[in-house]
């Protein structure tokens, strides 16, 4: 058992670098896709959820200090019933992460090297996510922050080479189609902010929960920010037609950057999505692990790492939909469901809470 915490500063990091990365590869396509010239507008439309679910989890961690999502569900809902929404939480978290491992694995057979058998790169990261799971949290939270520091200035270096290139009159005309397929981007970016729940997972072993409802929502108003320059660059370069038509619009927007002998920068992109995959494989790994443990009573979740991550490894192979599949259940299923199991069900354990006596602080260290 590790005798360590970690600031929320680096488990708010966590939840930036994994959102950020799943929006980026897989989500910037749906929201334009749904949105067109409008994906502004749904994005603009996205600020009060997404304060909404980071105001949320933080308060549910303040309310239960010291326990994770597994205990304070049961705490709340009682033995049996609330063991069926850890298990609901923890398959969430098991498909999650078999999303973004599949999402990262068709990235580089579809638009870095084609030839090479997808389960490489599944196989690859989640040996090295799994090693930092086995080595703790602090392990993580601080090859994370490291991560950051490459992945934030990638995202503001982009946005400004393509500045040149950008036409906002393809922004016009506004809500041509009326204010429905704005809406429908909305949800899909609501549904991405709801997988910040895991940090639920997490915040038990922050030091310091003082002003952690105020960070978070600061955290979700960053999250807003990272994804201006990415949604509008997309449409403002490309048009919109042309945009709807891109499975990794963020990617060839970096490769095609030209500038004098500054040219091909999707390494960028590479190093960008690879790094922060690694950081959410690892982050919902953990919490997979962490939660089962709890709920079954382990002493320790380590012994865990590897059967979940073959299991997670096997669901990712399995998954016999291509990329034009993932997109199809990205825009009509995963809105729904996402927004359901991270914002509806915790909204009501927060409701739930409130005729429920307040427990004691429970004193823990990360496992």
């Amino acid at each position: 058992m590790e005798k360590t915490y970690i600031t929320k500063i680096q488990a708010l990091m966590l939840g930036i670098s994994s959102i950020t990365v799943t929006g980026h590869l897989l989500f910037i396509p749906v929201i334009i896709d749904h949105a067109g010239r409008d994906s502004w507008i749904s994005l603009l439309l996205a600020i009060f959820p997404a304060i909404l679910i980071g105001f949320t989890v933080a308060l549910l961690s303040q309310r239960y200090p010291g326990r994770s999502m597994v205990e304070y569900c049961q705490l709340i809902l009682g033995k049996w019933l609330g063991s069926l929404v850890v298990i609901i939480f923890l398959v969430y978290f098991l498909h999650e992460i078999s999303l973004s491992i599949r999402g990262f694995g068709e990235f580089y057979t579809s638009a870095v090297t084609p030839r090479t058998p997808i389960a490489v790169f599944f196989i690859a990261i989640l040996i090295l996510a799994a090693y930092a799971v086995h080595c703790g949290l602090e392990v993580i939270s601080r090859t994370n922050q490291a991560i950051l520091v490459i992945l934030i200035p990638i995202v503001i270096f982009a946005t400004i080479l393509t500045q040149k290139d950008k036409d906002y009159l393809n922004f016009l005309p506004i809500l041509e189609n009326s204010i429905g397929p704005a809406l429908d981007g909305t949800l899909a970016l609501t549904s991405l902010y709801s997988s910040i729940f895991v940090l639920s997972m997490i915040f038990p072993y922050v030091n310091n929960t003082k002003r952690l409802k105020r960070y978070s929502i600061v955290t979700m108003i960053i999250l807003v920010i990272m994804f201006i320059g990415p949604i509008t660059g997309v449409v403002a370069i490309y048009g919109e037609e042309r945009a709807k038509g891109l499975y990794f619009p963020t990617f060839l927007t970096l490769r095609d950057i030209e500038i004098g002998a500054l040219q091909r920068l999707d390494i960028l992109g590479i190093l960008l999505w690879s790094l922060a995959s690694f950081a959410k494989v690892a982050l919902f790994l953990y919490a997979i692990v962490l939660g089962i443990a709890q709920l079954f009573k382990l002493k320790d979740y380590k012994i865990l790492v590897i059967p979940v991550g073959a299991l997670v490894s096997i669901i990712s192979l399995i998954n016999g939909e291509d990329l034009n599949g993932i997109f199809r259940f990205l825009e009509n299923y995963y809105p729904f469901y996402s927004t359901f199991v991270g914002l509806i069900l915790p909204l009501l354990l927060l409701i739930i809470s409130q005729f429920r006596k307040k427990p004691g602080v429970k004193k823990r260290r990360a496992e």
